[in-house]
């Protein structure tokens, strides 16, 4: 069982760091202030989300645009959409697909994808919203490109706008080319404005495009980006993907990988998606190094605003992972104890006294 580190380690160990830190790999993570360490932290885990959602957008694009050939069979004899199971989607949720044909040659092609208010991914991701792309011509055309817009699309509550272009490589079409202008806004009020450029090449599943559940991809590119928290303060950032990611379609988060996160042209934090070496199974651990040093962080928690917080009230936090449960349960299981001899002793009492 992985020992999971809460977020405390950050705060901690910047007391006991005052000079660079070096990684694993021998890159040097310059000394930081207290604010600025935290900062970088919350940049890093807060890209983890941006990643995750605009990943699981651009795979739906890729496999309904994938199957667009029978797509456009079944609208043109007007056939409803039939979903196997081999789909992600959870008891045969699906969108509602339309499709609007161009000219006569049929293109551009549109294609809406309407997720309403919830469809939910069996990886538990919930999706809302449309997604609408537009098809420049046949895939065998060199003309071939998508343009992609986002209408009032949410994933997990992160509200997702923007466009994004897609050009199949023309050579080897296991690659695909992702060129995004996004703008995703966190429930907790935190936007991050977010300029991408992705490669995305199958490993597995290119081949199958009725199936979903076969599906390997690596993603290798780069992404500059702006985070404006919900106090008004912003910081400008870059990511550079330094090892593919490796995305399994039915995982929520990337199975190996490793991002560099860049403010002001410093190196503030590295996030090694495979620090465990797994590479084929689901997780959501992750480590972080930053000057402070290395934490396992659980990439499912949502809210990491709480850092700074954390720092000037960390006995009173609650932490998420398996430590914070640990503590909790010991500390239920005490009180509980006591409550229980308290009560069983007045118990005694009062009868002894009757």
């Amino acid at each position: 069982m992985k020992k999971i580190i809460g977020f405390s380690v950050v705060a901690l160990a910047m007391f006991m760091f005052s000079c660079n830190t070096t990684t694993d790999d021998g890159i040097d993570i310059p000394g930081m202030s207290d604010e600025q360490t935290l900062k970088s932290a919350e940049i890093a885990v807060a890209e983890v989300q941006a990643e995750a959602a605009i990943t699981e957008c651009n795979y739906e694009v890729e496999f309904f645009a994938n199957a667009e050939p029978i797509l456009t069979r079944w609208w043109q004899m007007g056939k409803f959409f039939g979903w196997n199971s081999n789909l992600r989607y959870f008891e045969n949720q699906c969108p509602d697909v339309t499709i609007e044909e161009g000219d006569s040659t049929g293109y551009p092609l549109t294609i809406t994808l309407n997720y309403g208010d919830s469809t939910v991914l069996n990886n538990g991701k919930v999706l809302s919203g449309e997604i609408v792309m537009v098809i420049s011509a046949p895939r065998n055309s060199q003309d071939y490109s998508r343009l992609v817009n986002f209408n009032d699309f949410t994933v997990d509550s992160m509200l997702i706008s923007g466009t994004s272009e897609v050009v199949v490589d023309k050579v080897d079409s296991t690659f695909r080319k992702f060129e995004s202008e996004m703008t995703f806004m966190y429930p907790n009020g935190t936007t991050v404005t977010r300029s991408a450029e992705r490669v995305w090449q199958w490993l597995a599943g290119l081949d199958t495009p009725e199936m979903q559940s076969d599906d390997i991809v690596i993603i290798t590119g780069e992404v500059t980006g702006t985070i404006v928290w919900p106090d008004g303060t912003e910081e400008t950032y870059s990511k550079v993907i330094t090892t593919p990611l490796k995305r399994l379609t039915m995982c929520r988060y990337m199975v190996e990988g490793v991002v560099e996160v860049h403010v002001g042209g410093e190196l503030v934090s590295v996030l090694d998606y495979g620090y465990n070496e797994s590479g084929e199974e689901c997780d959501h651990y992750a480590l972080l190094t930053t000057d402070a040093g290395d934490e396992v962080i659980d990439l499912s928690v949502k809210n990491y605003n709480g850092l700074a917080k954390q720092n000037q009230n960390r006995n009173q936090h609650q932490y998420t992972g398996e430590n914070g449960n640990q503590n909790g349960n010991q500390n239920g299981n005490q009180n509980g104890n006591q409550n229980g001899s308290q009560n069983q002793n007045g118990n005694q009492n009062h009868n002894g006294n009757g």
